[in-house]
């Protein structure tokens, strides 16, 4: 082999790919994988134009004929005069050292961690003789991942049934230009999931595209395709299709197959998913629900989870997945080994539990796992809280410029709340002040007792209404609990909310993936410890005497920081400064 530099190989391409691509990774790797094709076809160089290239490939699938058309056109010329010649095996080298791997790894922000591919991977069982889809956003890793699966059971590519599913071109093309450099030979195929075609797969992989609407894809197509696989599908909604993407597994899954499926958080209790998280559950569609922390999607800060798929489930096993996660040096670790023993384990543990399908529909078909791992926080003597408190309203829904036809000053005699306003159980002394109560907000005006709940933040605050000079109106972002006049039982239920186990279940019954939000509904749910007059009556005095003594350090706290900033005023009040 001649002598060689590749730095002499690696520069062009990226000098070239930063001077004409937003995107350097994509340029460089078609760059580099047009050199191997004019080397393949024995071309001496300088290189032939790009044109010529392509038109000797004849099997080069169209899709990446035009991805490297696009990319390659505008500076394919200064590529050739920067080149120099070298032979075959410098530039195999090339492609497959690990610097050039890693800048073709990077080409997609919403990738997987290796933990999550590691999981995925754990959860299929991929065993010899399995057909495989790669169906992620940004498809490419699992592919190979998968295909070298495959060849570590078999010794051999013989057999082996790899396929990546894109409606993007480009990440297609960078996919089969991936496969053929590194020796993969996996199909891929530049087409939506959603088209209908008769192939089904053993084991399928796919990530999403996380809350696209419905709208984004082809309704009326995306309906008869499913509708194909599975009977009464419900009507597809213009809301998140990420239980969509997953039913889409499920029904290109071969009989005896098995899917493994990201999902948003929010996604797993939501509202507006709901038809679609019965429909999968009475079909027996969902084996389990792996909740995975925050941080292990490249580019995303949102929660997700990994959800299991295959036909003829009876029951659904819930994993949290932060039992498993741990931070050194701020580096996120997830132990899979632990979880996936856990996972294949008959047994519950802390962090695992298994609910027959009544249980979980009984319950709406809420999947977030931490509901049910929390099940272990009901007293045995309980009520739900709607049993105990006379109702709970919502504050007064208005738009903005309805609060600002009466906005006053700190003199009104009417204040607005709004869930910032409050914390540590206290009302702030200072509020926005209004002229009047605004029309269509009489509802809304607070009584003495009152118990208020933000509507959305995590943690969740809480605080009892107390006496006040001026008249107190709710926002809509505020849940006003109407307690009768009943102040101990306010500061009762207050002091439960409050505590580990009551602020647990706010947050298990909460719902969103970056600004958590509650339902009066669900907080009706919450089942609140049935106990005895004598003692709710002291918990609630406590919280009670408490609470002054919070307000009056608060003031004097207040006092103290104001008469601090003026130190040097008071000392020169007369001027002799």
């Amino acid at each position: 082999m001649k002598s060689f530099n590749k730095a002499k190989v690696i520069q062009p391409l990226i000098d070239v790919a930063r001077r004409y691509s937003k995107k350097p990774e994509f340029a460089a790797m078609a760059a580099a994988y047009v050199v191997l094709l004019s080397i393949r076809h024995g071309e001496s160089f300088p290189l032939p134009a790009l044109e010529n290239v392509l038109g000797k490939e004849e099997l080069l699938p169209e899709y990446v004929r035009v991805f490297l058309e696009t990319y390659l056109a505008d500076h394919w010329k200064e590529y050739q005069q920067t080149v120099g010649s070298y032979d075959e095996d410098s530039l195999v080298d090339f492609f497959s050292n690990e610097a050039t791997l890693m800048l073709m790894e990077s080409r997609h922000d919403f990738s997987p961690h290796p933990a999550v591919d590691q999981l995925c991977t754990g959860l299929l069982e991929i065993k010899s003789g399995n057909a495989i889809a790669d169906l992620n956003c940004g498809i490419g890793k699992f592919v190979r991942k998968a295909w070298f699966a495959l060849w570590n059971v078999t010794g051999s590519d013989e057999g082996l049934s790899v396929v990546g599913y894109s409606r993007d071109v480009e990440f297609a093309a960078l996919t089969y230009i991936l496969c053929n450099v590194t020796g993969v030979g996996a199909k891929v195929v530049a087409q939506s999931i959603f088209i209908s075609h008769p192939e089904r797969y053993d084991r399928i992989a796919l990530i999403p595209p996380f809350g696209m609407e419905t709208r984004a894809i082809n309704i009326p197509m995306t309906q008869q395709v499913l509708a194909e696989r599975f009977e009464n599908f419900p009507e597809l909604r213009l809301s998140s299709a990420d239980w969509v993407f997953a039913a889409r597994a499920a029904s290109l899954l071969s009989t005896g197959g098995r899917a493994v499926v990201a999902v948003p958080i929010h996604a797993l209790n939501g509202s507006q998913s709901q038809t679609y998280r019965e429909f999968l559950v009475r079909n027996q569609l969902i084996e389990a629900v792996i909740a995975i922390p925050r941080g292990f999607l490249n580019g995303m800060t949102v929660g997700f989870a990994i959800v299991v798929m295959r036909e003829g489930c009876r029951e659904i096993k819930f994993i949290n997945g932060e039992e498993y996660q741990t931070i050194v040096e701020d580096v996120r670790l997830l132990d899979v080994p632990r979880l996936l023993k856990d996972y294949r384990a008959l047994n519950d543990y802390e962090a695992v539990t298994t609910k027959p399908l009544e249980a979980v529909y009984s319950r709406e078909c809420n999947l977030a796992p931490d509901f049910y791992l929390g099940e272990d926080l009901v007293y045995n003597n309980s009520k739900p809280f709607g049993k105990i408190v006379r109702e709970i309203r919502r504050g007064a829904k208005l738009p903005v410029e309805a609060w600002k036809e009466v906005a006053g000053d700190d003199t009104s005699p009417v204040k607005k709340v709004a869930f910032k306003h409050f914390s540590e159980g206290l009302i702030d002394e200072c509020l926005p002040g209004l002229t009047a109560v605004p029309p269509g907000a009489e509802d809304a005006v607070l009584e003495v007792g009152d118990l208020l709940i933000s509507r959305m933040g995590f943690p969740f605050k809480v605080a009892v209404v107390e006496y006040r000079n001026e008249k107190l109106v709710a926002d809509e972002n505020v849940w006003i609990v109407r307690m009768g006049g009943n102040r101990m039982l306010a500061y009762y239920l207050r002091a439960y909310l409050e505590s580990e186990r009551g602020a647990k279940w706010l947050s298990r019954l909460s719902t969103g993936a970056t600004l958590r939000t509650i339902s009066a509904k669900n907080i009706e749910k919450i089942p609140v410890p049935n106990t005895d007059e004598e003692t709710r009556d002291a918990i609630a005095r406590e919280l009670e005497k408490t609470t002054i003594l919070v307000r009056k350090n608060r003031q004097r706290l207040n006092g103290a920081l104001a008469a601090m900033k003026n130190v040097f005023d008071t000392f020169n009040k007369d001027g002799g400064l």
